[in-house]
């Protein structure tokens, strides 16, 4: 089947678009913002047009002519884009290292296990959903390198703001954060029996760090909270809040556990006998 023309696709990432639109307003149903009758009215005349606006794209998408330029040639074996788009942003955020045990370099040997999270972690319709959207991403960026994916996502505005919102959903998913957490860990480690490396929990904290800490950082302003309830759904910093509020808690255990281990393996006196 041949590739998509470049308008064809944008005007599909436009539809996604209005489609992610709908889903932020509709959590202020009821709440004096707007009725759901309001809203399916709105969404169903603006979906009603939306065929006939395809020709517009055609002509008047600047980007969708430099596009033409160029071919994107989506490796077809690839269909999980929904993994790609989270492993991408953390191959992006953290520093690779060589275990010198297994001589495998991380983050890079957890991939499997990042992708049995990310593919159970959703429901069914879900999933499809947000694999179609970071699929739509990736048509849109035009690559098929996950090295250079969120370097070109980060260009784009539109982009960034659809990518964000599938990461958003995949943190509020650590709602119960300390069972999420034993799923997660438990997950990547079944995927590392062959590989001889062993998970610890200074690197989940260093995933989760990357994956999700541009969100703590906003949450840390007024301005920041509010845009992060009005572009993912009402009480959504709050509960942000309390997902991160866990996840330091645990994180302080897990760097006290980890001084503690060392001191033991290296021989060196515990600080309360010091002081005797």
């Amino acid at each position: 089947m041949a590739d998509k023309p470049p308008h064809q696709k944008h005007h599909e990432l436009a539809h996604t678009l209005l489609r992610t639109f709908y889903e932020a307003l509709e959590p202020h149903m009821g709440k004096g913002h707007i009725t759901k009758d309001e809203l399916d009215k709105a969404f169903a005349l603006m979906a009603s047009y939306w065929p006939k606006v395809l020709p517009l794209f055609a002509v008047t998408c600047k980007v969708c002519q430099e596009q033409s330029q160029r071919t994107y040639n989506p490796d077809a074996r690839r269909k999980d884009f929904l993994t790609r788009i989270v492993f991408s942003y953390i191959v992006a955020n953290v520093a690779p290292r060589m275990d010198s045990l297994s001589g495998k370099k991380f983050p890079q040997v957890i991939v499997r296990g990042i992708q049995k999270n990310v593919t159970s972690i959703f429901h069914e319709k879900e999933y499809e959903t947000l694999n179609l959207q970071a699929q739509t991403i990736f048509s849109h960026i035009g690559t098929d390198d996950d090295r250079e994916a969120w370097t070109l996502i980060s260009k784009d505005e539109t982009m960034q703001l659809l990518a964000d919102k599938i990461m958003v959903r995949l943190l509020l998913r650590f709602k119960q954060f300390n069972h999420q957490r034993q799923v997660f860990t438990r997950n990547i480690t079944l995927s590392l029996l062959e590989d001889n490396y062993a998970f610890t929990d200074q690197d989940f904290c260093l995933i989760f760090q990357a994956m999700f800490g541009k969100f703590e950082d906003a949450l840390k302003l007024e301005e920041g909270r509010l845009k992060v309830d009005l572009y993912y759904g009402e009480e959504t910093a709050e509960k942000l809040g309390k997902i991160f509020f866990h996840f330091n808690q645990f994180k302080q255990s897990a760097e006290l556990s980890a001084q503690s281990q060392a001191m033991r393996k290296s021989g060196a006196p515990s600080r309360q006998t010091s002081r005797r």
